[in-house]
């Protein structure tokens, strides 16, 4: 039955290779440093958000956007679309005789 089943694509894992989380931290902590020197000047700093915060927000949040959310049963379904189809019927023919 492999011929009715869709294969799930591999998930993306983007590694950086060539990153050194050390000298990722050491920048944050100049750019702060030097945030707060700024501000010690009087001077307002340059608005820089920080990525690192961000990261996986909105994924974590699209999971869990309406968890109340009720799904129509198939039957529900099916039931309306069987009603629809009778009250076409009778808008079309004018009788419910089949």
């Amino acid at each position: 039955m492999a011929l009715f089943s869709t294969r799930k694509p591999r998930r993306f894992r983007g590694v950086h290779i060539y990153t050194s989380e050390r000298q990722d931290k050491l920048d944050r902590l100049v750019a702060e440093a030097k945030r707060e020197e700024l501000i010690a000047q009087g001077k307002t700093p340059e608005y820089r958000p920080d990525i690192e915060s961000y990261r996986g927000k909105f994924a974590q949040n699209l999971r869990k956007a309406d968890p109340d959310r009720k799904r129509l049963h198939p039957g529900v379904a099916i039931a309306l679309i069987v009603v629809l189809l009778i009250i076409w019927h009778y808008l079309l023919t004018g009788s419910f005789r089949f």
